[in-house]
């Protein structure tokens, strides 16, 4: 279901592209090529030289062609002189460019020496996993005209590129499942795989290699290092039967979590049925030895359905918006009038919220709707947020974040800074926001008005810290003052001025996007954000505006009896 809608939904991300002058990319990254198993793909998914192309139009193909990556990019070679072919290394990263354009400054009757210009927008990796990218890329190319026909001769610049467009044409986004290190949940690990659509013997080979490198602290392996695949995976009618080498763990539950694994990232491809999953030749559960399904393995739901989630709002106090009309929630939160943000569980079960009293700042926490304890206080706290659990909340304490956990009884605190030094190390500004994503295994933070996206990670030894830190925002000129999660695959944000002042930035790699700003009325001070839904406080109040796919509003409309300047909250959000 999720994959069927999908089509409407890049309808709608596509239209919202164009209106924003943004490129479309697809949400994977760069291909790695399975050698081990043959693989049957379209001829046509890239150009072919013509010995009747003149040099401008040869090199335009050259570039379209060099998305493809198997056979050592054959496909790109063609549109070189055996020499020059022989010379190219092809290896390392794949570089997305957008505005391609292509400048003659020589041009003979035999001879053309021209460059290749076009700005950056990603970087696919050899593992497939696509970052955001900025900046110009020139690309010296020298053309001669062997028996009639162009060919590119000169020394090639090392490595590939092709344009946004080739690549949201020839790539496709899979979700990689791997487990928490509490290998009680499932975390996506995008990744970008060639071809016009997604082969399941890559995909599970790409699964037993392990998640990509900035996701390696924060989640696990459950397949082992040693697993391999024994045979490509196969398909016969509804049923898909995948063959596992190595695996050495006898663990029932361990198996159990290989297999969450390989359904959950199989399925979200759209490569459905009977799953018949082997472990060097015999069944891996023998109580499954008749197949899995989805149902089998449902508590590992990578992003389970929890129904509606409500708006909440804080305006001295934690209001819940109803049909009906705004009202207090129970207990002291509700009744407070000292309130300048709030958090809300993802089962809605707990609640944390930062108070004024008097100089300082206060975090508190408790059940929702029930008393509150404190948790610490400083001169300023913000940004508080939860993750997948209800025993662990995270904030920032005068610029610093920091995780706290609460005993059996949900009374008593443990307060415990993260380890941000890769986070300076990228960015060494004032962090002003941070939030933890619905499944606890990313975060984004705010960073002297720059967003960047880190994999919240746990030592052997249980230390926490942000690693494998990038910047998303690229594109993203004014600076951000809020960001919300919008479930586990997209991040809003915020920024300051008139135009386009909410943007939709996708885990996956592309590049940010703007929402419709219709009648909102900058600046824009808050945002918060379901599947489905963002919500934006504006001057005047709180607005939301619909994203689920097929149905993207096309105005802000505003949530209904909500007091000036409150500020939105959802669950986890």
């Amino acid at each position: 279901m999720r994959r069927a809608l999908l089509a409407p939904w890049i309808v709608v991300l596509v239209a919202l592209m164009a209106a924003t002058g943004c490129v479309a990319i697809p949400d994977s990254s760069s291909p790695q090529p399975v050698q081990e198993f043959n693989r049957s793909l379209p001829t046509n998914l890239v150009p072919t030289p013509k010995r009747s192309d003149d040099p401008e139009t040869l090199v335009r193909n050259f570039v379209k062609a060099m998305a493809d990556p198997e056979s050592g990019h054959s496909a790109a070679r063609r549109f070189l002189t055996p020499g020059a072919s022989e010379r190219w290394d092809d290896q390392g990263p794949m570089t997305i460019l957008s505005d391609l354009r292509v400048v003659v400054d020589e041009r003979s009757e035999s001879a053309v020496r021209l460059r290749v210009i076009g700005e950056q927008v990603g970087v696919l990796s050899t593992i497939g996993q696509l970052t955001p990218s900025a900046g110009e890329k020139v690309i010296p190319l020298t053309l001669t005209r062997p028996n009639g026909a162009w060919r590119i001769e000169g020394d090639m610049l090392a490595g590939t590129v092709t344009d946004s467009t080739q690549f949201d044409a020839t790539y496709r986004l899979a979700q990689l499942y791997f487990p928490d290190r509490t290998a009680t949940r499932l975390a996506g690990d995008p990744r970008w795989m060639y071809g016009a659509s997604v082969d399941p013997t890559e995909l599970v080979s790409r699964l037993v290699s392990g998640p990509a490198p900035d996701l390696t602290g924060a989640v696990e392996t459950a397949a082992g290092k040693d697993v391999t695949m024994r045979g490509p995976v196969v398909q016969e009618g509804e049923r898909v039967t995948i063959n596992l080498g190595g695996l050495t763990d006898a663990d029932t539950r361990n198996r159990t979590v290989i297999a969450a694994q390989l359904i959950w990232t199989l399925d979200e491809a759209g490569i459905r049925g009977t799953y018949l999953i082997n472990a060097d030749g015999s069944p891996l559960i023998a109580e499954r030895s008749d197949g899995w399904r989805p149902a089998d393995v449902k508590a590992f739901d990578p992003e389970p359905d929890t129904g509606p989630i409500p708006l909440h709002v804080v305006r001295g106090g934690l209001y819940r918006v109803t049909a009906t009309g705004t009202a207090p929630v129970a207990g002291p939160l509700g009744t407070a009038d000292d309130l300048r943000s709030a958090a809300i569980s993802v089962n809605q079960t707990r609640v944390a919220a930062v108070a004024d009293r008097g100089d300082e700042r206060v975090l508190l926490q408790g059940p929702y709707g029930g008393d509150v304890t404190e948790v610490t206080s400083a001169g300023e706290i913000s940004s508080p947020s939860f993750g997948a659990t209800t025993d662990t909340g995270y904030a920032l304490v005068d610029s610093e974040p920091v995780l706290w956990t609460v005993d059996d009884a949900g009374s008593t605190a443990r307060v415990v800074p993260l380890d941000i030094s890769e986070v300076t190390a990228v960015d060494p500004g004032p962090i002003t926001s941070f939030k933890v994503s619905p499944d606890g295994v990313r975060v984004a933070l705010v960073v002297g008005g720059r967003v960047l996206l880190a994999a919240l990670s746990t030592s052997d030894r249980g230390a926490p810290s942000l690693t494998g830190v990038d910047m998303v925002s690229y594109g993203v000129t004014s600076p951000v003052v809020s960001i919300a999660w919008g479930g586990v695959t997209n991040l809003y944000l915020a920024r300051e001025g008139d135009d386009t002042p909410i943007m939709r930035v996708p885990i996956s790699g592309l590049p940010p996007t703007g929402l419709v700003s219709g009648n909102l009325k900058p600046p824009v001070r808050a945002v918060a954000a379901t599947r489905t839904t963002v919500y934006a406080g504006d001057v005047r109040a709180v607005l939301e505006l619909g994203t689920a796919p097929g149905s993207a509003d096309q105005y802000w409309t505003s949530v209904g009896d909500v007091p000036d300047g409150a500020v939105p909250v959802t669950q986890a959000g």
